[in-house]
């Protein structure tokens, strides 16, 4: 009878050793096979994907808690790479796919900009993300008591990626969920 037990127990070991990671989400820019990246949560369980002319966006909407994620794989054209990698490249010195030149010029143009406060930002630009966050407390005469977070991430000279994450009403346990997320991310080597 022990015997058994002893070799259940490790075929169940063993066997569960093959299941995966089923809290790994795997986003990718479909012309791109080395442009993947990973986040690791069981916050999100079905993302809507479309492309918006060359860039490629997921949205979830309904995550456990409210929590609502997007990412947009923004495609730079020609005089994009120019004006947002290559010089600025001169003056920063960043790698070639620095996660930094997607967080400038995503933090530099958001349509939110006029009502975010307590803006921060976080990493390291030879790394391959780079974070940020801010609060939005009121919009337009309304409160709405929103977090947002956001990472950031490059692909080659030419793709940039905004990883969005934001809750209304949001709790500190929320503000901390999200910071856990944008640590779990990794890019697929």
């Amino acid at each position: 009878m022990k015997r058994k037990t002893i070799v259940y127990t490790i075929l169940t070991v063993f066997l569960f050793s093959f299941t995966g990671d089923k809290n790994l989400i795997e986003f990718n820019y479909p012309k791109r096979k080395e442009a993947v990246f990973t986040m690791n949560t069981n916050k999100f369980k079905k993302f809507k994907e479309e492309w918006r002319g060359q860039d490629y966006y997921y949205l979830c909407e309904n995550g456990d808690g409210g929590i609502i994620c997007s990412v947009l794989f923004y495609k730079l054209n020609e005089n994009e790479q120019k004006m947002l990698v290559e010089a600025p490249q001169q003056l920063l010195k960043f790698p070639e796919s620095s996660p930094g030149y997607p967080l400038a010029y995503f933090s530099n143009n958001s349509n939110l900009q006029e009502f975010e406060s307590n803006k921060q930002k976080w990493g390291d630009p030879s790394g391959d993300f780079m974070f940020s966050q801010s609060d939005i407390k009121e919009m337009q005469g309304f409160k709405v008591n929103q977090k947002n977070m956001n990472g950031y991430a490059m692909f080659g000279k030419d793709l940039f990626v905004n990883i969005h994450l934001s809750k209304i009403a949001y709790t500190p346990e929320d503000s901390t969920a999200m910071r856990q997320i944008l640590d779990g991310l990794a890019k697929k080597k």
